[in-house]
């Protein structure tokens, strides 16, 4: 990660919505979720595609997009190929990987962290304290 989720103070406060992952030219871009593209184009010159799961909604951007507005997509499939020109990334390239709530923005990498599974043995009692 070459810069982390800040969450703005205000809606348009100074802050980080998103993070920067650091990768290289025509890395492919994989949905971190499965969900419907809601967008999947260019916004200031620069490719951006954005999954909605639902009750939240994940942007990635700068890519080439390989998807179209309503694709359904699952987990780990290709969106797109990055792209250099994201301002402020200290490699080649990097993808800014968002995630927002209605209008919260949500630090990505804390949403998507897999967490290994904690399961009882078959027939142990649960403990109470």
């Amino acid at each position: 990660m070459t810069r982390a989720f800040n969450r703005p103070v205000t809606p348009y406060g100074p802050g980080h919505r998103g993070v920067d992952l650091a990768s290289s030219p025509q890395a492919p871009v994989l949905a971190a979720a499965g969900g419907v593209v809601s967008f999947a184009g260019p916004v200031a010159g620069r490719g951006v595609v954005a999954i909605d799961h639902g009750g939240a909604r994940t942007t990635y951007e700068p890519l080439r997009p390989t998807v179209t507005v309503g694709a359904v997509v699952r987990a780990g499939d290709v969106l797109g190929w990055l792209t250099v020109g994201h301002p402020g990334c200290p490699a080649v390239a990097c993808l800014h990987w968002g995630l927002l709530r209605g209008a919260v923005y949500l630090d990505p990498l804390a949403a998507f962290r897999r967490v290994p599974p904690r399961l009882l043995p078959i027939g142990a009692a649960a403990v109470s304290s």
